[in-house]
């Protein structure tokens, strides 16, 4: 059984067999974002939410590694993390019955670096990806550190002008190196501090997931 705290919300409308795995941000839980789902309006979808292993501060929240100076992530605090990530997904995959072809990964600030971390160093192929407000670990390990999966991901990161505490310049830079390096990867930005945008950001996001749960078309005959 995974030692990351986690609960399972089965889809509210009719399933169509994808599950959005949520990880949260510094000193928040999975209680935080548990009220969002309403917002992305996607009740065919079940969600999963998890709590980061480390308690932060004295108000119930939790972090998924330390920060450092100039927001560099604690390499140990990752590399725990990553590998209890990694320990869920298989459960999920293994005991629950969800294929990795159909979960996605939303994590918004840590929670966006993890997501991230787990899309291009794992080898599993997910549904799609989405990174919120959030930055990349170790781009400089780059490709030497990609998993088998890495270039096959569909990744959304998505990013406010206004951020006060991850300048967005910072995460351009990593995105336009992952492009480079043939990641796919698609970029929004939004008029928006560090937060989630209901009005322009959310929508945006519940195309993307629209888009990836929809069936492929079938080739028609000659």
């Amino acid at each position: 059984m995974s030692a990351l705290v986690h609960r399972v919300i089965p889809p509210q409308g009719r399933a169509n067999g994808y599950h959005i795995l949520v990880l949260h941000g510094l000193g928040d839980s999975m209680a935080g974002w548990i009220p969002a789902v309403p917002l992305f309006d996607c009740d065919a979808f079940g969600w999963i939410f998890a709590n980061a292993p480390e308690e932060y501060g004295p108000y119930g929240g939790y972090s998924w590694f330390d920060i450092g100076e100039d927001m560099a992530p604690d390499a140990d605090g990752v590399a725990r993390s990553r590998q209890l990530l990694r320990e869920l997904i298989t459960e999920l995959i293994d005991t629950v019955g969800i294929s990795a072809e159909k979960l996605i990964l939303m994590g918004f600030s840590q929670g966006c670096l993890m997501v991230l971390d787990q899309a291009l160093r794992g080898e599993h192929r997910f549904a799609g990806v989405v990174g919120i407000s959030g930055w990349v670990y170790g781009v400089e390990d780059f490709p030497k550190a990609f998993g088998s999966a890495a270039r096959d991901q569909r990744l959304l990161v998505t990013h406010g002008r206004v951020d006060q505490l991850l300048p967005i310049e910072l995460v351009r830079m990593q995105i336009e190196q992952l492009r480079d390096l043939k990641i796919n990867v698609a970029w929004a930005e939004y008029d928006k501090a560090h937060t989630l945008d209901p009005e322009q950001e959310v929508p945006d996001i519940r195309a993307f997931l629209n888009q990836i749960s929809k069936p492929a078309r079938r080739q028609q005959k000659g």
